[in-house]
């Protein structure tokens, strides 16, 4: 583990609430559209959507709905306009000649363009792609513990092309884990820090849980371009509401984005007591210092609404051509509960 750089150009900086008042209305997505990934077997979530060449990728994880013998595995799907989307197929599958990842395998796109306007287009390094995922050894939803993983594609719409790192990334069994990290690690973001805040030119953010079940979100570092050494940064979360906040349970599945001068927005999800879960963002000058908004969820649950009454979450958004693409999960309640990827766009 190493130290926060507070020696970085942007250090202290703070977000003015005008400025996060702004950003809210940058990503202001009014209309609700639904579905646009679901199954009748299956239980979809965690979409990561890229423009990749002429056409849009999303990969996603599902999950059987008979969770305690199956666990995630990692699919994509193919739009021409963010709107309607058709199912390829799968891309990282469980596989029963692996030991540390056979059972859960839940991929997340890695070295997205994090600008607007860009479509979250990947960047390859050494002429490969990458995608970072959630790993684990034992069946069902979500077992502790889950590990970390990264997988690397000369194509990142072929299954075929893709290959699995040999050993984890990080467990929550690592010598420099963090108190509050120490039981399970979730969702993870890697984005290039092209002017070097951290020190380093690839930074993590990722949710982790410890011995409370809370979940917070963390960062890590590295300059391996194949993103199989990292290190730690810093000795605290770089967003923990459990501390400050004890209606809150979670704050989880970072993605981000950075304005054109500079502003980072982490978009994440938050699970309270008093409102389920919903996405909502922060935002920072440093990659340490972080201002949450504290107003209306960006996306939220209606209880009236029988489509997504109990939680929608889980946040990946696309600008393009002058317009805001909001994916997340939406959950329902009920005999026939049902997970699925949905849409909300700032047009009707």
């Amino acid at each position: 583990m190493i130290g926060f750089n507070y020696g970085n150009p942007y250090s202290g900086r703070m977000v003015t609430p005008e400025r996060m008042r702004q950003t809210r209305a940058m990503l202001d997505t009014p209309v609700k559209r639904g579905a646009v990934m679901e199954f009748p077997d299956l239980y979809t979530d965690c979409p990561s959507v890229f423009r990749y060449g002429e056409r849009w990728i999303m990969t996603f994880i599902a999950i059987s709905k008979d969770t305690s013998v199956s666990g995630y595995e990692t699919h994509y799907a193919e739009s021409e306009d963010l709107l309607s989307w058709h199912y390829r197929g799968p891309l990282l599958t469980r596989d029963e000649t692996r030991e540390w990842d056979s059972k859960q395998i839940a991929g997340y796109a890695a070295l997205y363009d994090t600008a607007p306007g860009e479509g979250c287009r990947l960047t390859p390094e050494n002429g490969r792609y990458r995608m970072t995922y959630l790993a684990g050894f034992s069946d069902g939803y979500e077992p502790d513990p889950l590990l970390m993983g990264v997988a690397s594609a000369e194509d990142p719409a072929d299954p075929a092309s893709y290959t699995r790192c040999a050993r984890p990334i990080l467990t929550p069994g690592d010598t420099d884990a963090r108190f509050f990290e120490t039981r399970t690690l979730y969702k993870s973001a890697v984005v290039r820090d092209e002017e070097r805040l951290t020190g380093y030119p690839f930074v993590m953010f990722y949710n982790a849980k410890g011995y409370d079940g809370r979940e917070r979100i963390y960062a890590a570092v590295t300059d391996d371009p194949e993103l199989e050494r990292w290190i730690r940064y810093g000795d605290r979360p770089v967003l923990d509401d459990a501390t400050g906040d004890p209606d809150c349970l979670i704050t989880a599945d970072p993605m981000l984005m950075r304005e054109r001068d500079g502003l980072w927005i982490m978009n994440f999800m938050k699970c309270t007591h008093s409102r389920s879960a919903f996405d909502t963002f922060a935002c920072s000058w440093d990659l340490i210092h972080w201002t949450e908004w504290m107003g209306e969820p960006t996306v939220a649950p209606a209880k009236n609404d029988p489509d997504e009454n109990l939680y929608a979450h889980k946040p990946w958004i696309v600008t393009w051509e002058g317009h805001v693409y909001h994916f997340y999960c939406a959950c329902t309640s009920g005999e026939n509960p049902r997970r699925y990827i949905a849409l909300a766009t700032d047009f009707s």
